[in-house]
């Protein structure tokens, strides 16, 4: 894989396109950003999350430094040139930098735009925390288009003492009441004095803040320890209660179990006596089943003997031999008669005694329905009583323990604020110098 050397790669691996100018040949030269101590001692008057305007594109390695080292929220370069433009565009496309924002501006109508795969589109820059402008910027009069943002914004200029008509700039930054911070080769911070007064007030008020924030963490820290005091009592007495109740629920369920078990036991007796009982039916009923056969075949026989005898009537006078023989035959048939009629009575006797003992077990069966049915009823009440207080119980355990989450989410979340924070590093300053006195 062949080197690029049309790229130049500093110390943090930030790759810039060798431009040939003095900026370019003293970063290749140096393998780092340009101005970098500069960059270093200034970097503590640039105010955190910062909007910063880089009025010089050949200064795009200072806006990567603001965007990656200075936590800059947004950084604006401006380039009216469009092939100049290009190239710090991709500068930043190259480094995969969201929060710089490359802009071609029209200072007559103080419109900026933004090219997009050679698609134009006007955006309004958000105000400026910090200005850089270089000596060509300045004496290209650059920094006075800005006049009115400045005036109204009071941002923080970096400026380049040594361009020719700086005298005039420092006339204008008189009248605004901007003074001189730190110089250091021809390079200037300029911080607006109203500025400062009003960082003066703020640090008053943080320091009246701190106070108040530390009587109150005395307060929050009393409170946690009483509440925590009693959560630890009242889970202790829940606790207690939880295993009394646990113990008297194990008992009556041991109970309930005993008796279930003598229940079941009753239940597979009446289970047994039922399905006797169906057998004796099922033999019944092919009994019944036999003995109407039977009389289906006797009243055949009954329609047979109709028929003989009124054959043997009207025989009787031609056959008179056969007189006595026809009456044997006929008293042994109605003594076959005589018996048919008793088994038919027998058949319904065996029915009615089997309807007898049909109800007679289904009033054993309900007596002992209705003699279980009680003790059952009064075993599901005081069940569904335990379970009522147990999940009482269980409620009041877990509202205690969703207050003490919530207090203690309240006692992290004020922990974890801006607030303490600044409090915490008030605090071991404070502590270092009860150390050093």
């Amino acid at each position: 894989m062949t080197k690029n050397n049309a790229l130049l790669k500093l110390s943090d691996n930030v790759k810039l396109n060798r431009r040939k100018n003095p900026i370019a040949m003293e970063m290749a030269r140096t393998k780092d950003y340009y101005q970098k101590t500069i960059l270093e001692a200034f970097m503590t008057y640039i105010p955190e999350q910062a909007v910063i305007y880089e009025m010089d594109s050949r200064f795009v390695s200072h806006a990567i430094y603001f965007l990656k080292y200075g936590h800059a929220r947004q950084v604006y370069l401006f380039e009216t040139n469009r092939a100049k433009y290009r190239e710090a565009r991709n500068d930043v496309q190259r480094n995969h930098l969201v929060g710089i924002e490359c802009l071609q501006p029209n200072w007559d109508t103080k419109r900026f735009a933004r090219w997009d795969k050679d698609q134009l589109t006007y955006v309004t820059p958000s105000p400026a925390d910090v200005i850089h402008a270089s000596e060509a910027a300045i004496e290209a009069g650059l920094l006075l288009k800005f006049s009115a943002e400045v005036e109204k914004y009071k941002p923080v200029l970096w400026l380049d003492t040594s361009s020719h008509n700086f005298a005039e700039i420092a006339k204008w930054l008189e009248k605004l009441h901007y003074r001189l911070q730190i110089e250091q080769n021809d390079q200037a911070i300029y911080v607006s004095q109203e500025t400062k007064e009003a960082e003066e007030e703020k640090n008053e008020l943080e320091a009246k803040l701190l106070e108040r924030l530390e009587t109150y963490k005395r307060q929050i820290n009393q409170l946690q320890q009483e509440c925590e005091q009693q959560i630890s009592h009242m889970q202790s007495e829940q606790a207690k209660k939880l295993a009394v109740m646990e113990t008297e629920h194990r008992a009556v369920v041991k109970k309930l179990d005993e008796e279930m078990q003598l229940k079941t036991v009753q239940v597979k007796k009446i289970a047994a006596m039922e399905t006797e009982h169906r057998a004796v039916v099922k033999k019944l009923d092919e009994e019944m089943q036999l003995k109407t056969v039977q009389v289906k075949k006797i009243a055949a026989m009954e329609t047979e003997h109709r028929a003989t005898v009124r054959r043997l009537e009207e025989e009787v006078k031609q056959q008179a031999e056969l007189a006595k023989q026809h009456e044997q035959e006929t008293k042994q048939s109605q003594k076959e008669t005589r018996e048919a009629r008793q088994v038919v009575q027998h058949i319904s006797d065996a029915l009615n005694a089997e309807k007898a003992m049909n109800h007679d077990l289904n009033k054993r069966i309900f007596a002992l329905l209705a003699e279980e049915k009680p003790v059952l009823l009064t075993m599901e009440k005081r069940q569904t009583q335990q379970q009522k207080e147990l999940s009482s119980l269980r409620y009041e355990n877990r509202k205690l323990a969703r207050n003490l989450t919530i207090a203690t989410e309240k006692y992290q979340r004020l922990n974890d604020t801006k607030v303490i924070r600044v409090m915490r590093k008030y605090w071991n300053f404070k502590k270092k110098k009860k150390i050093e006195e």
